[in-house]
């Protein structure tokens, strides 16, 4: 399980740095939190559809090896980046 969950963060890193600039966009335009986890949401399902394309599913096998189905990879990647999300959104509205 914990092979699984490192092998899930370590294709978040990359994403990481994306996913944290959608965050602060969403920061500047309008702090809400459910927005910003809609918007997420929404990010998460884009991955999945580039997922479905061929040419980038061979590029991501590495994921499958470790017995990850596509449902806890995508599950996984939303609640990590959810609860980065809230803490951050938490920090700020602290600030504002």
């Amino acid at each position: 399980m914990l092979r699984q969950f490192t092998s899930i963060l370590n294709y978040y890193k990359p994403l990481a740095l994306w996913s944290f600039l959608v965050t602060i966009a969403i920061t500047v335009i309008n702090p809400e939190l459910i927005l910003a986890l809609c918007t997420k949401l929404f990010l998460v399902f884009l991955l999945w559809i580039m997922i479905s394309d061929r040419r980038l599913r061979q590029r991501l096998k590495f994921y499958k090896i470790r017995g990850v189905s596509n449902l806890k990879f995508f599950s996984t990647i939303f609640i990590f980046d959810g609860l980065l999300t809230c803490i951050f959104l938490s920090l700020i509205k602290g600030f504002i």
